[in-house]
């Protein structure tokens, strides 16, 4: 869960980018919690339906998270018509210069069609390892942790979005 010093820095940067916290499910503690936060705006997916696995013994949530992540981005960039959209993941410690990252890397992604997506995420991103501060990095790996998408890479995504996660976007970039 973000601490309240997340949330401090945060709301200094709210106004430029807006925050929304999607709740998948009606756990009233949660929901409670993010609503207690300012300058947000909440969104919650209620889904009842009973999953049907495409392969016995699969794990009904990769259903359930992979469904959420769909509701959660065709509201977004549809419903709000927004240009890009960053997802993060609710357990996730956001650097300080977290927000310049993502705006310098908006413009990669603008302009050069072979990217599909740009994420913080970096497994080895820990100072002992990092040679260079200001490197930039191509990969054929989705981390799904942190990571920013525009609405026309959307659109083409949403369609064809798999059914399970973490399957959707292994089977998405093939």
């Amino acid at each position: 869960m973000m601490d309240g010093n997340s949330f401090r820095y945060q709301k200094a940067v709210a106004s430029k980018f807006p925050l929304f916290i999607s709740q998948d499910g009606t756990n009233g503690e949660v929901k409670k919690k993010a609503l207690s936060y300012n300058q947000i705006t909440f969104m919650q997916h209620v889904d009842l339906e009973p999953v049907r696995t495409e392969r016995p013994g699969e794990n009904v949530a990769y259903y359930k998270i992979a469904n959420h992540y769909k509701w959660a981005l065709d509201e977004l960039f549809i419903k709000h018509d927004f240009r890009r959209v960053i997802i993060l993941e609710d357990d996730m410690e956001i650097a300080p210069d977290f927000f310049d990252y993502f705006e310098a890397a908006a413009k990669l992604l603008d302009t050069d069609k072979t990217i599909m997506a740009v994420s913080s995420w970096n497994d080895n991103g820990q100072k002992q390892f990092v040679y260079d501060p200001k490197a930039l990095y191509r990969s054929d790996f989705f981390p799904g942790l942190g990571w920013m998408l525009t609405k026309s890479t959307w659109m083409e995504l949403s369609p064809k979005w798999p059914k399970a996660y973490p399957y959707c976007c292994l089977l998405i970039l093939r």
